[in-house]
């Protein structure tokens, strides 16, 4: 069952890399980046609990927090006018 749970989840993660790759604008890209890093952390803690390793968790709550310094980076570059390439 968790199995097929993490293909689909990695299913989404290829839709949004279709979406950061033919994004129509930045902002766009970048929350689909970050929606699959979202993903990522979900597979890592289904992996943690289907072979009860907890490292995985661990390795999941860092990326988590990582992801979300990330956000935070973006936001302030963009709220300090950074401004989208031509397309």
């Amino acid at each position: 069952m968790i199995a097929r749970v993490i293909v689909a989840l990695l299913c989404a993660c290829l839709l949004c890399a279709y979406r950061v790759l033919r994004g129509p604008t930045l902002l766009d890209r970048i929350a689909a980046a970050d929606a699959i890093g979202v993903i990522l952390t979900g597979v890592l803690v289904l992996l943690g609990h289907a072979s009860n390793r907890a490292i995985f968790l661990d390795i999941a709550m860092v990326y988590a927090l990582l992801l979300f310094v990330d956000v935070l980076v973006l936001a302030r570059y963009l709220e300090q006018g950074g401004k989208e390439p031509d397309a």
